[in-house]
């Protein structure tokens, strides 16, 4: 077996082991083979990075050296100026690059043994799954008789850790799928709600450490169970989710707004930086930059909601001005 390959499965039989052990303490169901199939090293992934990183840095040495060639040569492109610095401009850059491909890989090379040895080349959606193994072990630490309260504080503030993790799975599992945003919509709406069983499990180990630490393990065990089986829209059963809270209209309407003219102001301002050096007058720029603000809130909201819902939003904004101060 190549050593990165023993590195890497190392570490993922020693994180594996720890959670089977601590599944096994509280009688929960861990499914191991499962599990380990899905922190198999990925392989590819190494020339991957190493193309993605090396060839914009190639690209750009390049243009560098033949824009310095081209200012450096009279009755060229570019006249040289008596500021060019032309010391290196008939200087060989072949060899120097390949120098400089080689130590580049070599760091790489380095930087991606450690990573091997802390498991990490793995595919992408599996990232969660280690955060929930190292849960599950805490967990059932914690639900001893003998533990002190202190751990159990410890893991509760491990519980905030875990939301990037699944939001980031969210993104990741949206992507891998067809980039559709009805399936990101989906994943994230579902994640959000593991994310809030997770957190109503764990504000009640102050009242009962013991069961609230079991029902952490067993919450860990399925959502790690889950995601390693490909389950990304169930990583936690419906009964095991909070309800969710519906926001009211007002909210929701503010939101939207908010959005859209964060959107539109964004557009706006660039605009501004774009036109702004070609010489447009302000007083020209101004007024369209009030009214091109409006037409885009319209136009976001038209494509996001539909006409009729865009426009009874923009008239609220409408009605905000022209409303009476409060008494």
């Amino acid at each position: 077996m190549h050593p990165i390959l023993r590195l890497h499965h190392r570490y993922v039989d020693s994180r594996v082991a720890d959670a089977q052990a601590a599944a096994a303490e509280l009688e929960i169901v861990l499914e191991v083979n499962t599990i380990r199939s899905a922190l198999e090293y990925e392989r590819g992934s190494f020339r991957r990075v190493a193309l993605k990183l090396a060839i914009p840095v190639n690209v750009l040495i390049v243009v560098l050296v033949a824009g310095n060639r081209g200012a450096c040569r009279p009755g060229g492109t570019f006249e040289p100026t008596p500021t060019t610095d032309c010391t290196l401009a008939h200087a060989g850059w072949f060899t120097p690059l390949w120098a400089l491909n080689i130590t580049w890989l070599l760091i790489l090379g380095g930087v991606w043994v450690l990573a091997a040895a802390h498991g990490e080349p793995i595919p992408r959606c599996s990232k969660p799954i280690y955060p929930l193994l190292n849960l599950l072990t805490v967990s059932a630490s914690v639900a001893r008789p003998d533990t002190r309260y202190t751990e159990a504080i410890k893991l509760s503030q491990q519980i905030s850790r875990l939301g990037l993790p699944l939001r980031t799975l969210a993104s990741n599992a949206a992507a891998d799928f067809g980039r559709r945003r009805a399936l990101r919509s989906t994943l994230s709406t579902h994640l959000n709600r593991v994310d809030a069983a997770f957190i109503e499990a764990a504000d009640q180990l102050a009242g009962d450490r013991e069961a609230s630490a079991k029902r952490l393990a067993e919450l860990a065990a399925e959502a790690a169970n889950n995601i390693a089986a490909g389950r990304f829209t169930t990583v936690l059963p419906t009964q095991a989710l909070p309800e969710e809270t519906p926001l009211e209209p007002d909210r929701l309407d503010g939101r939207r707004l908010a959005t859209a003219c964060l959107w539109a102001a964004a557009v706006i301002t660039a605009s501004f930086l774009v036109l702004s050096p070609l010489g447009a007058p302000v007083e020209l720029l101004v007024p369209l930059a009030l009214v091109g603000f409006l037409v885009m809130v319209y136009t976001l909201l038209a494509f996001r909601y539909g006409l009729s819902e865009a426009t009874r939003l923009t008239r609220s904004i409408g009605g905000f001005f022209s409303a009476s101060p409060p008494v």
